[in-house]
């Protein structure tokens, strides 16, 4: 039978954060009643994974730490792997969905990208093609092209506040832009050197890159969200069609009207002043 071990803050970085070994930890009480019905369901579901996992409780009454992790009702389970927040259960689970939520965490390739990781990354990106097409659509002379890049641009915020939202259920803390993913656009992008046909070719190369991540997203067997990723990549995919088709036509379009005098060169279709 497991032993629940007793922890308190001062403890936790180097119990918790550097654990070579995945980590449980109940949030919990000694007022607490079910609590002490959850720390039996806890001992029942672990009997498999006794030498792949380890378990602590942490009062919440003598310690301050659960508040990093938005803990908001006891018991609530919370699950570490490589010092990451992967996985939480506060809605009073069964022995059942315990030993299965144990069993995919202590029994997961190491290998395996860190869902909050990949993540994060995510995030970033979404935070710079927010920002980049704005730039397009706030500067673009091109009406359909205004247009189009405003309506990416939309969801693009939509996309990044739902991932935001999600990090910070899974690891309680406010989501602050990083360079977790390092993209080379608006940081160091000059109007001039953009063209219709450029701007474009970076909508594309964002999208593929998102697209990448949430389908690696929807494939890691510790990522909560299945629904959230069958969205995005919904999405994702039709943003990335239609860009594709748009930028098919204006390079046809460009390559016939290069044929015109160096005098009127309506060929390079310049989005920025």
């Amino acid at each position: 039978m497991v032993r629940m071990v007793e922890i308190n803050d001062s403890q936790f970085n180097t119990l918790v954060l550097k654990s070579s070994l995945p980590v449980l930890i109940e949030c919990t009480s000694p007022e607490c009643i079910i609590c002490k019905t959850m720390a039996e369901r806890i001992q029942e579901a672990s009997k498999d994974h006794l030498s792949k996992m380890v378990f602590f409780r942490l009062n919440i009454n003598e310690n301050k730490k659960w508040k990093d992790f938005n803990v908001r009702v006891i018991p609530t389970l919370l699950y570490f792997k490589d010092g990451i927040l992967v996985a939480r259960q506060d809605s009073f689970p069964e022995t059942r969905e315990i030993r299965e939520q144990i069993h995919l965490i202590a029994g997961h390739d190491v290998g395996t990208v860190n869902v909050c990781t990949e993540l994060k990354a995510a995030a970033d990106l979404e935070y710079v093609a927010a920002k980049f097409y704005k730039y397009v659509y706030s500067n673009s002379k091109n009406g359909s092209v205004k247009e189009k890049f405003r309506l990416i641009h939309q969801e693009t915020v939509v996309h990044k506040e739902l991932l935001q939202e999600k990090l910070r259920e899974l690891t309680g803390s406010v989501y602050t832009p990083g360079a977790s993913y390092k993209f080379e656009g608006p940081e160091v992008m000059k109007p001039q050197s953009f063209s219709l046909i450029g701007a474009m070719k970076m909508a594309v190369k964002i999208e593929e890159k998102l697209l990448g991540f949430y389908k690696r997203l929807n494939g890691n067997k510790l990522f909560p969200d299945k629904d959230m990723c069958k969205r995005l990549i919904k999405e994702e995919s039709a943003y990335l069609k239609a860009l594709r088709k748009e930028m098919k036509f204006i390079q046809n379009k460009e390559l016939f009207s290069s044929m015109e005098t160096a005098a009127y060169p309506t060929w390079l279709n310049k989005v920025f002043d």
